[in-house]
């Protein structure tokens, strides 16, 4: 059992920061895509390996995925994906994703 609870500790962790919408209308807006909501959850003033405090929600790997494609699909999205190993620690910016900073509004 402890061996379970290890990997769930060092498994890389997956999180989305909308420049648009605040985190309760990205939800909203999920789910008007059909993408769900079911493994999201969220997280205020997560400290950035940039140095700064982001608001991000916690998604899961798969749900990754499909937000790409959206982004890819739909231009009111501008997601930024952010990873951390662990359950502890900085969120830094996914290998993936474009390193320029959000617009501020």
């Amino acid at each position: 059992m402890s061996d379970t609870k290890e990997k769930v500790s060092r498994a890389v962790q997956w999180f989305v920061e909308c420049d648009i919408f605040t985190n309760e209308s990205l939800e909203s807006e999920l789910s008007a895509r059909g993408l769900g909501s079911d493994h999201i959850s969220k997280h205020v003033n997560m400290s950035g390996s940039d140095g700064k405090l982001h608001d991000v929600l916690l998604i899961s790997s798969g749900l990754v995925k499909r937000l790409k494609s959206a982004k890819a699909n739909d231009g009111h999205f501008h997601f930024r994906f952010w990873k951390r190993n662990g359950q502890n620690g900085d969120i830094s910016p996914a290998d993936f994703v474009e390193k320029e900073p959000l617009s501020d509004g």
